[in-house]
């Protein structure tokens, strides 16, 4: 049994860390959540829009893996956020530059996938340097939390001084953001590629076999297909909420400020999450997340009250710490330092890749056959984030073991 940590006696977490963990996160806050708008504003067709993240989406069935590859066996970690933000910088100064469809879907599909990967990476980097990743990483990834929304004041300045016209304005704050992020790796602890992470008995170039170890995981296969659904599901919370909040009546200027409030509760969730995973454990962590996701799409397909549906933001924040934060950090322990980075970054593929591309081709259909109606779409999710609850249900007392082992390993290599 895990004794407690009083709080008095929990080891700081990094400063490098934490400011990488606001900076990176702020580098897509400045660009992701206006981008779409941004495109409209150059004359650009939803059809036209939707191509560019579909590329966007396609990028993460080849990125993700390569990214964790490299950092896993050739290129330390931290000078690989180097690499991707400098890549990332430039890819959105030629985004800005261009007045061309095909020069903006070749440039923010570029950006993209360096930029998507560097949030789960950054999620290997901090397992690597945390001395307790079960109790420490929920605390740091909230600071990525609020570095997400951070920009939004200033963009939101901005855009009062021009009218509503300056979204030109996100594309060189999110770069100057991504060049800020590549000086800040200078000062990250260095981290070797996992692949030479010795343990006892592991041998040298082992990183091949590690990685068939870890496919052929029971727990992992489990985690990858739970995250396949319940990426699909929230994907579509994301890309589809605004446009319902509109027709139920919420003012378009407030449609940010709506979403902000699941980021703030997720900020404060975090700070909670520890002490629940010493109290309950890995899948009753992952299936709370799981069934909130549930109940907030439940919420849209059946309800239009817009106070209603605003507030469901809170079941959106929920589902995002618990099942989201939950995964990872049980993906660190079933993976291991020699495949820690390909573990995570393979979660984006099976997740905000194939996943996404799935859900938002059936959300297609749906759409098509119910007229428009965004309601089925709801319920469609609803049963995804259900479908993934049911396998974290059934795995639950494996993927416990699974964790816990990693746990006691830990504290006697301690």
């Amino acid at each position: 049994m895990v004794e407690p940590v009083h709080p008095d006696l929990e080891p700081r977490l990094p400063r490098p860390l934490c400011a990488a963990m606001i900076v990176q996160f702020a580098a897509g806050g400045a660009v992701m959540p206006f981008v779409s708008l941004l495109l409209r504003d150059r004359g650009l067709e939803v059809s036209r829009i939707s191509l560019i993240f579909a590329a966007c989406s396609g990028t993460l069935l080849i990125f993700p893996f390569l990214w964790g590859m490299l950092a896993d066996r050739y290129i330390p970690l931290n000078r690989l956020f180097t690499l991707l933000n400098l890549l990332g910088c430039v890819a959105l100064a030629a985004f800005a530059a261009q007045t061309e469809f095909l020069g903006m879907l070749i440039a923010f599909t570029v950006f993209y996938a360096c930029f998507h990967p560097t949030l789960t990476l950054i999620n290997a980097l901090a397992f690597h340097h945390l001395p307790n990743p079960r109790d420490q990483f929920s605390r740091l990834r909230a600071w990525g939390s609020v570095g997400w929304i951070v920009p939004f004041l200033p963009i939101s300045l901005w855009m009062a001084l021009t009218n509503g016209v300056g979204f030109e304005f996100t594309l060189f704050f999110g770069a100057g953001l991504c060049l800020a992020m590549a000086a800040l790796t200078f000062w990250l602890p260095h981290t070797p590629p996992g692949a030479l992470h010795q343990e006892i008995g592991a041998q040298p170039g082992s990183y091949l076999p590690a990685v068939k170890r870890l496919l052929g995981d029971p727990n992992y296969i489990t985690l990858l297909v739970s995250f396949f659904l319940m990426a699909g599901s929230y994907a579509l919370l994301f890309f589809y909420s605004p446009p319902y909040l509109e027709d139920a009546g919420v003012p378009r200027p407030w449609i940010g400020p709506v979403q902000a409030i699941g980021v703030i509760w997720e900020i404060i969730l975090f700070r909670g999450q520890p002490a629940l995973l010493r109290r309950w454990n890995f899948a009753t962590i992952m299936l709370v997340g799981c069934i909130a996701l549930v109940l907030r799409h439940l919420v849209f397909a059946l309800l239009d009250n817009p106070w209603v549906l605003s507030a469901s933001y809170l079941l959106a924040g929920t589902a995002f710490v618990f099942y989201h934060t939950g995964t990872s950090v049980l993906v660190n322990a079933i993976a291991g330092p020699k495949v820690r980075a390909t573990a995570q970054t393979l979660l984006v593929f099976f997740g905000s890749g194939m996943g996404t591309m799935a859900a938002n081709w059936m959300a297609g259909r749906l759409t098509l056959s119910s007229g428009g109606r965004l309601g089925p779409l709801f319920l469609f999710a609803a049963g995804l984030a259900g479908l993934a609850a049911l396998l974290v249900a059934i795995r639950g007392r494996q993927l416990n073991q699974a964790g816990h082992s990693e746990m006691r390993t830990s504290q006697a290599a301690v």
